[in-house]
């Protein structure tokens, strides 16, 4: 009797790669251009489950986006196409420049207090020191959620740029995000660097962070997304006048 060799099992590849989503490597590309990034590293977070966020490293400050692999599983890649141009924007406008300890009010109010409280200072000295870090921790909580209204904004400009429809695409990643609870509404987002969900819905639909945006790039001297449909980088090798558009 023969016995028939057992076949080699053949290794698939996951539903959830990049290869699945046509055209993302090439959105990629031409939004890194649109935005006039040197460079864009992104990476691949299983913790980050359907979150992402943009960091730079401290050593070669090379602009990186990380994704939840979890926002990779969704056949419909409207979202994450919206989430992937808020993350570029926040490197457009700079929002990942850390900033030193020297220029941060809210860790210099915090070593105000803590040298106050080693030189034991009076009580109403103490008092006073405690209200400067909370305020400049409310200051600096509004300063982070003006950054993600401003990334909301630019992104619909990079998209647009690339010729696909910013704002919609913009909707759809917003529409996918969980409205905070109603205690988070009362008073919790005072003291978040993110705002709710349905403000960021809101305030992308009025436009008002666009308009603030203006000015805001006017200040910063950033120059504004200037990438037509149907770009090539010879760079990255990539050809997007066909993918972007089945994309679209």
């Amino acid at each position: 009797m023969t016995i028939a060799p057992t076949p080699t099992p053949t290794l698939t590849a996951p539903n959830h790669t990049p290869d699945d989503l046509p055209g993302l490597a090439e959105l990629v590309c031409a939004l890194r251009h649109c935005a006039q990034l040197p460079g864009l590293l992104i990476r691949i977070t299983p913790d980050l489950d359907g979150n992402a966020e943009a960091f730079a490293s401290r050593c070669d400050r090379t602009p990186r986006v990380g994704l939840g692999a979890d926002l990779l599983q969704d056949p419909d890649s409207s979202s994450l196409y919206g989430v992937l141009a808020h993350e570029i924007a926040h490197h457009a406008l700079d929002h990942d420049h850390p900033r030193m300890f020297w220029r941060n009010p809210v860790w210099l109010a915090k070593a105000a207090l803590l040298g106050g409280l080693v030189l034991r200072l009076p009580l109403p000295a103490l008092a006073v020191l405690a209200c400067v870090v909370l305020a400049a921790a409310l200051v600096e909580a509004r300063r982070e959620r003006l950054q993600e209204y401003d990334a909301d904004a630019h992104a619909v400009r990079l998209l647009d740029a690339v010729g696909l429809p910013g704002r919609r695409l913009m909707a759809a990643a917003l529409a996918d995000l969980i409205d905070a609870p109603p205690g988070y509404r009362l008073i919790g987002w005072a003291f978040d660097g993110h705002p709710s969900a349905r403000a960021r819905r809101r305030t992308l639909a009025t436009g008002r962070p666009a308009r603030r945006l203006r000015w805001a790039l006017m200040w910063q001297s950033i120059p504004t997304p200037a990438v037509a449909p149907g770009f090539s980088c010879t760079a990255c090798g990539l050809t997007g006048s066909d993918s972007m558009g089945a994309s679209a």
